[in-house]
């Protein structure tokens, strides 16, 4: 009996032991899903901390250009532009933003940069760069963990994306001139319409708009500085708000194309009959379309230094991405004409510099010849028409219906003339940079 006993005793010693054993390695995991909890969660927070860092740095370099001009560049060449990995001892803003919250001062470390063209849910800018991502990931050595089965390593990681937001103007008419009466001036039975886009008039006349006959206005908003006169039986949807703020100068600080050399593109008065292409450059003297001609114009800036563009008569003219400068001196300038029986189907530039615009005048102009639609001509005009010290005037039966944006010194209209409104702000480059902000 006395054996027997002995024997149940060193199996109760034995199971205790196996409890004990048991919650240790209870109490080993638990302590180590703690302490390297602990330690994953503190690193994930300080690497969304240093990609925050990171990622506004990176964007205010870019808004303010030094991204370009610093000794360290990023973000700069034809996009898209790929993504690019921190060194240990890099100079570039968003990698020593990083480093400096900890993060990217170690092999262990890595600080990828890359440049995401939209952001779901987010109007962003339409300059080159509209957003900047930051990727932090670290390689860390687990604890505890490991002795009950877990891995050695983990890695964590964060992200962040900031971007430059963008505004589109609700406008898709602007008056510039500040004092002229009828700075928009409709008449007869001319029609302008603004599907749904805005109106804005500048000008602070008592008469800074005049509607007679029977022209009509229909858009989404009219407003103006000063006053609106409609008589006869004119009309406007909706009624004009006066009294309101000026509306800036959209494209105020658009630079201007460099004017090159005559000797490329000499004058083209009288471009050949049939089809022909035409290339980008600057062309002295002007280009005139007419008769049968059929002319392609190839994508880029075409500089018209002294008379003008004019398409008439049964000319043809298309061009995708295409923009054309107007410059010269007072004497020499000739804006553009489109009259006759006219073919005109034309589209801005797409993305660069001068997205979304497809005629500029050159602010230094005070001519008073302005830009002339007129005739029976057929337009799809895909674009801003700039024209920002001289005056644009539709006549006869014109009538477009595309994407464009009219910026003026002031607008006459004895013809129709159909706008849509670009909501996006790319096809007339009428989104504008809001400020930054961290996204995500």
């Amino acid at each position: 009996m006395k054996r027997s006993a002995n024997h149940l005793g060193r199996r109760d010693g034995q199971a205790v032991l196996l409890v004990v054993l048991s919650m240790s390695v209870l109490l080993i995991g638990v302590l180590g899903f703690a302490i390297d909890g602990g330690q994953m969660y503190a690193q994930q927070q300080m690497a969304q901390a240093a990609a925050d860092a990171a990622a506004q740095a990176g964007i205010m370099s870019i808004l303010d250009g030094t991204n370009a001009t610093s000794t360290f560049t990023f973000g700069t060449g034809s996009t898209p532009i790929g993504s690019y990995t921190c060194t240990t001892t890099d100079g570039r803003t968003p990698c020593v933003y990083s480093r400096n919250n900890g993060f990217g001062g170690t092999s262990s470390d890595t600080v990828t940069l890359s440049y995401p063209a939209s952001v779901s849910g987010v109007t962003l800018s339409s300059v080159t760069v509209p957003a900047f991502q930051v990727t932090v990931q670290r390689t860390l050595h687990t604890g505890l963990i490991r002795f009950i089965g877990g891995p050695a390593t983990t890695t964590i990681s964060a992200k962040a994306i900031s971007g430059i937001m963008g505004v589109v103007s609700p406008n898709s008419v602007f008056i510039l001139d500040s004092a002229k009466k009828d700075a928009l001036n409709i008449s007869g039975a001319a029609v302008l319409n603004v599907s749904g886009g805005g109106v804005a008039v500048d000008s602070n006349n008592a008469e800074a708009a005049v509607l007679s006959g029977s022209g009509q206005v229909n858009a989404s908003l009219f407003t103006s500085v000063g006053g609106v006169s409609i008589t006869g039986g004119a009309s406007s949807n909706p009624v004009p708000s006066t009294g309101k703020a000026s509306v800036a100068d959209p494209f105020a600080s658009l630079p201007a194309p460099t004017v090159g050399s005559c000797a490329t593109h000499p004058t083209l008065t009288t471009p050949p009959n049939g089809a022909s292409t035409l290339l980008p450059g600057t062309y002295c003297g002007g280009i005139s379309i007419g008769n049968i001609a059929n002319v392609t114009f190839s994508p880029g800036t075409y500089i018209i230094n002294g008379g003008g563009i004019s398409f008439g008569n049964s000319g043809v003219a298309t061009g995708s991405g295409v923009m054309f400068y107007l410059t010269g001196t007072n004497s020499t300038y000739g804006s553009l004409t489109a009259n006759g029986a006219s073919s005109i189907t034309l589209s801005a530039p797409t993305s660069g510099t001068y997205e979304g615009i497809l005629f500029y005048q050159d602010r230094t102009i005070t001519s008073s010849v302005g830009a002339s639609f007129g005739g029976s001509a057929a337009f799809a005009l895909t674009g801003s028409l700039y024209f920002p010290t001289t005056s644009v005037t539709f006549s006869g039966a014109v009538n477009t219906a595309s994407y464009m944006a009219i910026i003026a010194d002031s607008l006459t209209l004895t013809g129709s003339a159909s706008i849509l409104y670009d909501s996006t702000g790319q096809k007339t480059g009428l989104t504008t940079a809001k400020g930054v902000a961290l996204m995500q």
